[in-house]
């Protein structure tokens, strides 16, 4: 269905205001949104850091209370009187005792427990199971090193009543000579601990909180088969004081490190559940755009087929004319706007059937006469330079090889003015070229050496006809000291791509570029660079436009070097000016 262009802008300004109100609704939910999570992550910072705080607190007395125990006599005396007597069942519950009065810190089923490595026993200050034997070979958690003494251990303790996970620091005790008798060990239950710290927290909706280690691994939350695993969907690293990113998964993590102990109590929320009020008014506002749009659009429609009927018949005769039809016309009878816009169609219709056919005829014949100009211009003087040559070789040479020079005259004369194309391969060209060599070797005594680096690939490829020669015949001429023998022309050719390269050089004694770029009057010195350099260059802007170009460097004392670079063609027709005029 074809809309008018009434309906059209209707719809343009609707799909504007629309545009607006999305924009406006989605930014202000944007900013809603990023300000409500800031707001979140503020207050989860400040709820967090208290609950560590208190965490750093009980961590920091566990700590200083085994650092106290072991300093105290009364440990050292009990070690010693177990060590010195029986090592019976009733001398360890005496170390029991000693361990449980010891003990003055009695929070979240704290515990202390004093292992003899050299006896393999252990002993509680809990009355269940107060002493034990290390299994043989087993190893006892209290005795792992730690970099960082500040740090507790968390393990599952065994010693208990039930296995539990625990909190612990554990100590040294050294003897008189400073040999380590025993090892110290505070410990708090990881459970209550969590009733302690985190369950009240994580009575809110979409929140889950937990205690990390500082590797990461959870050391004490809700769901107890999460114990000791890490944290799934996590992309960042949880290492700053504060960490608030958001996971692959779409949850918000925010973490707090506590400054002693280093643990990390973190908070795994659902940012759906603090956005779901906001969400449900956006959507509201969306369904009474929707409905307001689809209303707009009704109306709308009603106009435009007001409209529709001349813009139709304008359409479908502008269709016409793009396909070729120039005979098509638009029956406007109305004296509105329409009317005068559909009269000045058909009279531009009409002007236009004329025009085309004058113009593509005019610009054909406008391109063979500019590029038959050219080819005159140029051959009459190649000629010359040719005949020329031919009479100095006359004039000092009285030799039967004039027959031979004559040859190759006359099969450059015909190649180069009987030829009726324009283009021919780059192998007949150099037929051209060596045809011509070998006239002006014969002037010069055999003075300069030519080497062909003729790429095969490139031989079938067509190229401008008397593309090279005039450059050739530019490097004789102003190349080539008939005083020397060391004279040397080379031309090459390669493929690039879609691309066909091809270079004249020469060792001459080199020439000014921007000089030579200006028609030389001077007959006498019969140049080139004026006619010659000017023709290639405008037949090369005729038939290529600026797929083309050369390039001519020359360096005093190094000599002179022609680059052209030209689009690969297999077709002598390709690049004609009849075939492009035609198509222009």
């Amino acid at each position: 269905m074809k809309f008018g262009f009434r309906f059209r802008m209707m719809m343009a300004m609707l799909l504007v205001a629309g545009a607006c109100v999305l924009s406006v609704a989605w930014i202000s939910y944007s900013d809603s949104k990023s300000m409500i999570e800031q707001n979140y992550v503020q207050s989860l910072d400040e709820t967090m850091t208290l609950q560590m705080n208190a965490f750093d607190d009980t961590m920091k007395e566990m700590y200083q209370t085994v650092q106290h125990i072991c300093g105290t006599q009364e440990l050292a005396d009990c070690i010693d009187v177990y060590l010195a007597g029986e090592q019976t069942y009733e001398d360890g519950t005496a170390v029991t005792r000693e361990l449980s009065e010891l003990l003055t810190f009695n929070r979240w089923g704290s515990a202390l427990y004093l292992y003899l490595p050299q006896l393999g026993k252990a002993f509680s200050s809990e009355e269940y199971y107060a002493v034990r034997d290390s299994e043989k070979g087993s190893v006892i958690p209290w005795e792992e090193e730690n970099d960082n003494p500040f740090i507790p251990l968390y393990f599952t303790n065994r010693m208990a009543r039930s296995s539990q996970r625990v909190f612990a620091y554990t100590q040294p005790v050294l003897s008189k000579s400073g040999e380590i008798m025993a090892f110290l060990c505070i410990t708090v239950d990881e459970r209550q601990l969590y009733y302690g710290l985190l369950d009240e927290l994580n009575g809110s909706d979409g929140e889950n909180y937990m205690i990390l280690s500082e590797d990461g691994m959870i050391c004490s939350g809700e769901d107890t088969a999460l114990l000791g695993t890490r944290i799934q969907g996590l992309s960042g690293q949880q290492n700053g004081r504060m960490n608030a990113d958001m996971a692959e998964n779409g949850l918000l993590y925010t973490s707090v490190e506590a400054p002693f102990s280093h643990y990390r109590m973190l908070c795994q929320s659902d940012l759906s559940m603090l956005t779901k009020d906001i969400r449900e008014h956006v959507i509201y506002l969306l369904l009474l755009v929707s409905l307001v749009f689809m209303v707009l659009i009704f109306i709308a429609k009603i106009l435009s087929n007001q409209l529709y009927r001349p813009i139709q018949e304008l359409t479908e005769a502008m269709d016409d004319v793009g396909g070729g039809d120039f005979t098509a016309r638009v029956s406007g009878q109305d004296a509105d706007e329409f009317g005068v816009v559909l009269a000045h169609f058909n009279e531009m219709v009409s002007r236009m059937d004329g025009l085309m056919d004058q113009v593509v005829q005019e610009r054909t014949e406008k391109r063979e006469a500019e590029i038959n100009a050219l080819q005159y211009q140029i051959r009459p003087h190649f000629m010359y330079n040719t005949l020329n040559s031919i009479r100095f070789a006359a004039t000092l040479q009285r030799n039967h090889k004039l027959a031979e020079l004559l040859g190759d005259f006359i099969a450059l004369l015909e190649a180069s003015s009987q030829r009726k194309g324009a283009f021919l391969t780059l192998s007949e060209e150099l037929k051209l070229v060596k045809s011509y060599l070998s006239l002006q070797a014969f002037r010069y005594f055999d003075c300069f050496e030519t080497t062909f680096a003729i790429a095969p690939e490139t031989e079938n490829c067509y190229v401008p006809c008397l593309l090279l020669q005039p450059m050739v015949e530019n490097a004789v001429f102003h190349g080539i000291d008939p005083k020397r023998n060391d004279n040397r022309l080379t031309i090459t050719s390669w493929l690039e791509g879609d691309r066909l390269h091809i270079t004249v050089a020469d060792n001459g004694d080199g020439f000014d570029v921007e000089r030579a770029s200006q028609p030389d009057q001077d007959e006498d010195k019969r140049r080139l660079t004026g006619i010659g350099l000017q023709n290639v260059e405008q037949r090369m802007k005729l038939y290529y436009g600026d797929a083309a170009y050369f390039t001519i460097r020359s360096e005093a004392g190094v000599g002179t070097r022609v680059e052209f670079c030209l689009p690969v063609s297999h077709d002598p027709e390709e690049y004609s000016i009849r075939k492009s005029g035609t198509a222009g």
